[in-house]
């Protein structure tokens, strides 16, 4: 008997369009590139004291091995839209790997934990419209809340194992009630890797790794939000004219209960123009008799025809937690730099940026970005610089970004380069 073969991503359309007749695909391919000149770096992100190079040197250098990172990433996920009982179902499968650039051009990686492979199911839920205007989704899924949120600015997102209600009944208006199990969210790396997918592929026995870390190939080690999960309710209304305005309060069990309130206007000059001015506070309520926080911050921008300009600034108090994605890197503060994270939500801190960005039809998208941070004298302060030039080619987005920074917990307090190449193909 001879038994056919069929891929995975066969078999999860297999399953899924057994159940539906409208099965729509779609994905995308990635190659991303990075390296630095930094004398004291490893990663992506954090520094390093020890940077030896293969002939016993300290030192980095562009372009060299050891101050370089990359990583390929290939997602495919399917949407049902028309599955029994008016249900929609999602599916979606992350793989990243390395391909083996840590023997020839690299040494670390984007995301994930080291070198080698990892897999996992990024999506996999179920959507249900109720009550005409009252939408559930439950399963795993991408999320965008001011404090709980898919980090997509790395090579992979982290999502979320949740359970999300939105209703619309309200003119205008979105009332959103959520409970977060999991996510394999995983600071400045973004998504965590599987490290006994790793030893499969590289021909270690699955139980290299002690009994307690291994988990199957899919699991990838999403993690519970404190000890029962994390709940958020807000709400989301553009019933005041020119204005979106939106109040969030969450509870992460045994870590802390947070609120943010921010409130966006954008008055259309007409010929083209408009501005936007917006406001942002937030505060934690820290479990454990810990110090709480607040944060404000306000911005002024305006988009002239496709030249958008924008400054703000933003001030957090003293406190034992941060404004941060729970669990992540990046925040949704206004002044947020746009690579180096964890520095403008941070407690005590004082922050200032300043962006523009230009669309030059048929040319190219350019844009330039800047932060600086000011920690109150806790020897975290930063400045940083970016440029950024990308250009779509149909379903072949490309971008090019350099990176100035000079922050005195990195690199010695000694300022370094960095250069970025971003490939993906939309599918």
């Amino acid at each position: 008997m001879k038994f056919a073969k069929l891929s995975l991503a066969a078999l999860m359309a297999l399953g899924v369009s057994a159940f539906a007749t409208d099965v729509k695909v779609d994905g995308d391919v990635k190659v991303y590139y990075g390296t630095n000149d930094a004398d004291a770096w490893h990663g992506a992100l954090l520094p390093h004291p020890n940077n030896v190079q293969d002939d016993g040197t300290t030192g980095g250098d562009l372009f060299g091995k050891h101050n370089s990172y990359a990583n390929a990433a290939f997602r495919i996920g399917l949407t049902a839209n028309d599955m029994p009982a008016g249900l929609t179902g999602r599916l979606s499968l992350t793989y990243l790997d390395t391909f083996g650039l840590e023997d020839s051009i690299v040494n670390d990686t984007w995301a994930g934990n080291g070198v080698g492979a990892s897999v996992w199911f990024d999506e996999a839920n179920l959507k249900a419209t109720l009550f005409d205007k009252t939408t559930v989704i439950a399963g795993r899924q991408y999320l965008d809340t001011p404090l709980v949120f898919s980090e997509k600015w790395n090579i992979a997102a982290n999502s979320y194992d949740a359970a999300v209600v939105v209703d619309q009944h309200i003119e205008k208006t979105a009332l959103v009630a959520g409970w977060i199990w999991r996510s394999n969210i995983n600071g400045g790396a973004t998504v965590q890797g599987n490290d006994r997918l790793n030893n499969t592929l590289h021909g270690l026995a699955p139980d290299a790794f002690p009994a307690a870390t291994q988990e199957s190939a899919f699991d990838n080690y999403f993690d519970t939000f404190g000890k029962h999960g994390a709940y958020a309710v807000g709400a989301v209304t553009s019933l005041i004219p020119m204005t979106t305005a939106q109040a969030w309060y969450y509870n992460v069990d045994s870590v802390a209960d947070a609120y943010w309130l921010q409130a966006d206007i954008t008055p259309d000059l007409g010929g083209g123009a408009k501005l936007t001015f917006g406001g942002q506070f937030a505060g934690t309520q820290v479990s454990g008799g810990n110090e709480d926080a607040t944060v404000w911050a306000v911005k002024l921008g305006g988009d002239f025809n496709g030249l958008k300009l924008s400054a703000a600034y933003s001030s957090v108090d003293k406190g034992d937690l941060g404004f941060a994605n729970v669990g992540g890197a990046q925040s949704k503060l206004y002044t947020e730099a746009w690579w180096n994270y964890g520095y403008v939500s941070a407690p005590d801190t004082d922050a200032v940026n300043v962006t523009a960005e230009y669309s030059f039809a048929d040319i190219a998208d350019f844009g330039a970005y800047y932060t600086a941070t000011d920690s109150n004298g806790q020897n975290r302060d930063l400045t940083e610089f970016a440029l950024t030039v990308g250009k779509n080619f149909g379903t072949f987005d490309t971008m090019l970004a350099y990176v100035y920074t000079d922050a005195e917990d990195q690199n010695n307090d000694d300022s370094y380069n960095t250069l970025q190449v971003y490939l993906t193909y939309n599918f």
